[in-house]
């Protein structure tokens, strides 16, 4: 019997570093490590063996190099020249790997257009016709940045670090501060999606990124929760040069 491939995907974002195994073409696995836990990621990537890896990282030159490290052979997403993708895109050495591994995944699924909305450190928006061709998007701080900006910019405000739910009238400076960043990041992301969808008929929609969960989204109208659309991306790229 063929021995079954293993192919490792690691996604460094800026608080967290995302892994998922794949054995031939099925996620069996998938792991987050936060930056306290790096100890942790490092004791699984070196007792851990695997046909091919692919690694995107938005981390510093000197995270990504002890990545690249710890896992011999594997490909750098950013320096691959083949990517399943035209990028219609005016400075493509700027474009996040996060957000172009998102774009691929996403059209590998929905094979038309479609919207990537991508919550976590920042709020992503990035878009992809039905050529397959990525065209660009918007980015906004997300909800740890905006509470921490109130902090930072103001004397009075304190720092919050516990998102939820946030009432229409606030009772006190924390509950308006609530109010002020989770309803008003909920609004901002309805608008978008509801500007995209009249631009663009028959649009499929994914909802991935860390902070998603903390927000509501009509999952009838064509918006699919995929936490793991950058994974796949990457996995799907990974494929590509494997071959």
């Amino acid at each position: 019997m063929e021995k079954k491939k293993r192919f490792l995907v690691i996604d460094a974002g800026n608080t967290r570093v995302k892994i998922g195994v794949y054995v031939q073409d099925e996620l069996v696995d998938d792991l987050s490590f936060s930056n306290e836990e790096l100890p942790r990621l490092k004791s699984f990537l070196t007792g851990n063996r695997f046909d091919a890896s692919i690694i995107s990282s938005v981390r510093s030159q000197k995270d990504t190099k002890w990545l690249l490290q710890l896992v011999q052979g594997a490909k750098l997403f950013q320096a691959l020249d083949k990517i399943p993708l035209q990028i219609s895109y005016e400075t493509p050495e700027t474009l996040g790997a996060d957000r172009l591994a998102n774009a691929i995944g996403a059209y590998s699924i929905s094979k038309k257009t479609c919207l990537i909305v991508d919550i976590g450190t920042c709020v992503k928006f990035d878009i992809v016709d039905d050529s397959g061709t990525y065209l660009g998007g918007s980015i906004s701080p997300g909800l740890n940045m905006r509470y921490r900006a109130m902090h930072e910019f103001t004397a009075g405000l304190p720092l919050v670090n516990n998102f939820k739910p946030a009432k229409l009238i606030g009772k006190s400076t924390v509950d308006c501060m609530h109010i002020g960043v989770m309803r008003g990041m909920q609004a901002e992301l309805d608008s978008f999606i509801k500007t995209y969808t009249s631009e663009y008929q028959d649009l499929d929609i994914f909802i991935t990124g860390g902070d998603a969960h903390y927000f509501d989204f009509d999952t009838k109208n064509n918006i699919f929760v995929n936490e793991n659309i950058t994974i796949y991306g990457l996995f799907i790229t990974l494929q590509a040069h494997a071959n």
